[in-house]
């Protein structure tokens, strides 16, 4: 079974039971830093992968490095180191986080800019994108000096290319094709 069918399926599992016991925020912060801790940290995930290392050290460790984790993100967790499955934890937190968005209406989009926004531009950006996609829209802005100016904004599999360079090849492509003999 592939790592993203296992990863969904375990994400799937912990937003039905975070929602049933109305913590979905909480149980996202903590995977949220669980999967920063972790993939953060080769020297921890190579300790985690070693032969040597028994799976009551990897949760006791785990328990020192995130001792107030609740009960549900803890059992989780625990499973996957016991189904030496740690390989997925990066991948449900990402899930997990996606679940909660659609449940509340969010929408995540990445913004590609030649320099960083200013923070009027961020909520101009955010007002606009907002009406055209009908939900609440959560921006991380990346800055790209290739695009030349303009921006790039995706949100999920949909892409608004406005970035200069873009332009650019579409003005020659018009160019190229008005050319006469």
């Amino acid at each position: 079974m592939s790592r993203s069918i296992v990863a969904k399926r375990y994400a799937r599992a912990l937003f039905d039971a975070s929602q049933e016991r109305d913590v979905l925020d909480q149980v996202q912060r903590e995977w949220h830093g669980i999967v920063r801790a972790w993939s953060g940290s080769e020297q921890l995930q190579n300790w985690v992968e070693h032969p040597r290392v028994t799976t009551d050290d990897k949760k006791q460790v785990f328990n020192q490095i995130f001792p107030n984790l609740s009960d549900l993100t803890r059992n989780l967790l625990h499973l996957l180191l016991e189904r030496n499955r740690e390989e997925v934890i990066e991948e449900i937190g990402e899930e997990y986080k996606r679940l909660v968005y659609d449940a509340k209406g969010i929408a995540e989009a990445e913004v590609i800019t030649a320099v960083p926004l200013s923070e009027e531009e961020e909520k101009e950006l955010i007002a606009v994108f907002q009406k055209k996609i009908g939900k609440t829209l959560v921006i991380s802005n990346r800055v790209d000096s290739d695009i030349l100016g303009g921006l790039i904004v995706r949100i999920g599999d949909r892409l608004y290319d406005g970035s200069l360079t873009n332009k650019l090849k579409r003005f020659r492509k018009q160019l190229n094709a008005s050319r006469v003999g």
